[in-house]
């Protein structure tokens, strides 16, 4: 079980990623800091989860979907971006394989689902 998952998302509006939450979660509190990025809190199994949800995150047009905890209902990143891909039809992007302090990973590789599939590649 991974300490927090992250995906990217591509050209996927907030209302919409928020609505997909909303759907598989409850939705217990919901704040906009600033323009660019909303906080929520989700309950899952008893659990409650922040999420933090950036426009803009990874250049223009990427939103990064940052869940800070180990509770989720997902093995890692990439189980949540298959789920994600699924219910928003949007490219999902996130990290290969779980980051490890003292790892060798190369922290370049990705993960990446689109309508034409899904397979690892180099994001630079």
């Amino acid at each position: 079980m991974q300490t927090d998952i992250e995906i990217y998302l591509l050209s996927c509006p907030t209302e919409n990623i928020i609505a997909w939450l909303e759907k598989e979660f409850i939705l217990v509190n919901k704040s906009e800091p600033s323009k660019l990025c909303s906080k929520i809190v989700i309950n899952s199994n008893g659990n409650d989860i922040e999420v933090t949800i950036l426009k803009q995150a990874a250049g223009k047009r990427f939103t990064s979907v940052w869940f800070d905890s180990d509770k989720t209902p997902w093995e890692n990143d990439m189980d949540c971006a298959k789920q994600a891909f699924q219910s928003l039809n949007c490219e999902v992007r996130c990290n290969f394989q779980a980051w490890e302090e003292k790892g060798e990973q190369d922290p370049d590789q990705w993960w990446q689902i689109n309508a034409y599939g899904e397979g690892p590649f180099i994001w630079n």
